[in-house]
């Protein structure tokens, strides 16, 4: 764990976390990372997916991800995210200023346009990162994988809908 997510987890307690999740949008970074066929930079040959725990379905298929931490950019927010959960080895290609893909809704009814997330309501910026290096699961991620476009997990096996999210970031991305 990284000196600024101690100083910020720190911050509040158990009991207070779930007080603000209960009143008020969570900004998170999400991840979809990618790999490239080729040379060809908009032809998108794979995305990486981490296994993790769910609070509500079990393990499932899902973005690399999580909130964003007070005074932290959200390209630090991004880099964090993947060094925690991809580890030391993987490393992000962020453009200089580069925005997300996607916006994704969540809140805990599910209904659209909000994908599911009963924690909390939460607001994902969602990223297309093409990673470089070697990708291991670490912190929440229980195993990662790279899969082909048309080998993608069933909507059933992504966690909150993500599924839906990488699909439209896929098409978003390629245009």
């Amino acid at each position: 764990m990284t000196k600024a997510r101690k100083k910020y987890r720190s911050w509040f307690s158990s009991e207070d976390w779930k007080w603000i999740q209960r009143r008020f949008p969570v900004v998170c970074v999400d991840v979809l990372p990618i790999r490239f066929s080729g040379r060809a930079r908009n032809s998108v040959e794979a995305v990486g997916l981490i296994l993790r725990e769910t609070p509500h379905q079990g393990r499932r298929w899902c973005l690399v991800g999580g909130r964003l931490l007070y005074g932290e950019s959200l390209s630090n927010a991004v880099r964090r995210q993947i060094r925690e959960t991809l580890g030391p080895r993987a490393h992000p290609v962020l453009k200089r200023g580069q925005q997300p893909l996607y916006v994704a809704q969540y809140s805990p009814s599910g209904k659209k346009p909000f994908a599911l997330d009963p924690r909390q309501h939460a607001v994902g910026l969602t990223y297309v990162v093409e990673i470089k290096g070697v990708p291991q699961a670490s912190g929440e991620a229980i195993r990662y994988e790279w899969f082909n476009l048309d080998l993608l997990p069933s909507p059933k096996q992504f966690g909150f809908d993500q599924g839906r999210i990488v699909r439209v970031c896929v098409k978003l991305f390629q245009g």
